[in-house]
């Protein structure tokens, strides 16, 4: 057995650069006695557990283990009038798909496509995350979102879970951006307390978003130009829904 619990009471590690607010993971079975912290931030609490294995009597008393903030993926269909505006199309007629194209601090100085994914927030359910994300930075509204599995991102390390999911039927969402000014006003003291609250941020380094048709993403996948796992995951997983899978 295994069960996660939340730790809101300030922080237990050695070091600290704020409180880590997501899940920690243990097991009825194999973690031993109480896992000593380390490090944490509100991003990640680095701890070391006790691990006795399964398969023998032996603990390891040293195993470093990672509790990450779940995460969203998503591949988002482009609104059919998104199409106008990309030169680069081959197929203008079929199915056309935001992906971003970006630079990340661990991809070596390379440029890689991409797709949505974002924080699951404390106390926030997976769908949800999804469709905030979605409309946060694709600016669309989507009718479906297909669930495409739950996956751990290091079964050894832990680093959350990451929920796939792929997006269709989707518009242009109507102009927020009275809203969002509002909101984000210098005065707006309630504002900047809950963003103080967020774990997810808005990506700080460049992002270039294309819509590309089906046969262009199935050539970037099988080509391996969504250089992070997850990406590359989620991509592949939408291709083999049956949403997908015999379209064109």
């Amino acid at each position: 057995y295994y069960y996660y619990y939340y730790n809101h009471q300030g922080s237990d590690c050695r070091y600290s650069f704020g409180v880590y607010k997501g899940h920690q993971y243990r097991t009825t079975s194999m973690t031993i006695g109480q896992p000593k912290c380390w490090i944490e931030s509100k991003w990640m609490r680095v701890q070391q557990h006790a691990v006795q294995l399964t398969s023998t009597s032996s603990v390891i008393p040293d195993w470093l283990w990672i509790d990450y903030h779940d995460r969203i993926n998503v591949l988002v269909e482009a609104p059919s009038s998104s199409s106008s505006n990309n030169n680069n199309n081959k197929n203008q007629d079929g199915r056309q798909f935001y992906i971003l194209e970006q630079t990340k601090y661990a991809l070596e100085g390379r440029t890689s496509k991409a797709i949505i994914g974002g924080i699951i927030e404390p106390s926030e359910e997976p769908p949800v995350a999804a469709q905030r994300e979605v409309e946060e930075e694709m600016h669309v509204t989507c009718q479906e979102f297909h669930f495409l599995g739950r996956f751990r991102t290091d079964v050894n390390r832990g680093m959350g879970w990451v929920h796939s999911f792929l997006a269709t039927t989707c518009t242009h969402k109507a102009n927020s951006s009275s809203s969002s000014s509002s909101s984000s006003g210098s005065g707006n003291k309630q504002g900047e307390d809950e963003e103080k609250d967020v774990v997810g941020v808005a990506d700080v380094e460049r992002q270039d978003l294309k819509t590309i048709s089906l046969e262009e993403l199935r050539e970037a996948a099988r080509n391996g130009e969504f250089l992070e796992v997850q990406w590359s995951n989620t991509v592949a997983l939408a291709l083999l829904h049956p949403e997908l899978m015999n379209s064109r």
